[in-house]
């Protein structure tokens, strides 16, 4: 599957219908159900989107890792899985997104959708520059991670015990 790339402000209609960018409805037409899956971040104001594979994947996962009735599935299962909404697109590309989903992400009259790779996320578009501006300042601090292997900066020497040192 392709990756969901770039960002996207779209109008949100009295109705609470939005226009799903056309290069994400593309990515989600290589599967077989027409819409996305929706449900709100845990990590942030803003709603999560997924294809219907990936959020099988995702519930796929949930199961493989923990015990059916352990707090941590639980914990997993009603943060994504029980939270979710099916959202078929309409003729125009649009999903009709919930006001409970609208309210987790304080989205009104407009909505940013940006491309995260096998996911995106909804924000109210003031909130996700602020967010980006912190993600950006992070991805910085952080650059010497992303690189085969990732993890130890370059300029990390070994010990001889095998260990990473500075």
């Amino acid at each position: 599957m392709r990756p969901f790339l770039s960002t996207y402000t779209n109008k949100v209609d009295a109705k609470g219908r939005i226009s799903v960018p056309a290069r994400f409805r593309q990515v989600v037409a290589e599967g077989e159900f027409p819409g996305v899956v929706i449900f709100p971040s845990f990590n942030a104001a803003c709603l999560e989107g997924v294809t219907m594979a990936r959020i099988e994947e995702l519930s796929d996962l949930i199961d493989a890792e923990f015990e059916p009735f352990d707090d941590t599935y639980g914990a997993f299962a009603h943060s994504i899985l029980a939270d979710a909404y099916e959202l078929t697109f309409d003729s125009e590309g649009r999903v009709l997104v919930p006001q409970e989903l609208l309210d987790h992400g304080n989205v009104t009259s407009h909505a940013t959708f940006v491309g995260l790779g096998k996911r995106f996320q909804i924000w109210e578009p003031q909130a996700y520059v602020r967010q980006r501006e912190g993600a950006r300042a992070m991805a910085h601090e952080k650059r010497g991670l992303l690189r085969p292997g990732g993890g130890v900066p370059r300029d990390a020497k070994k010990s001889d015990d095998g260990g990473a040192t500075s």
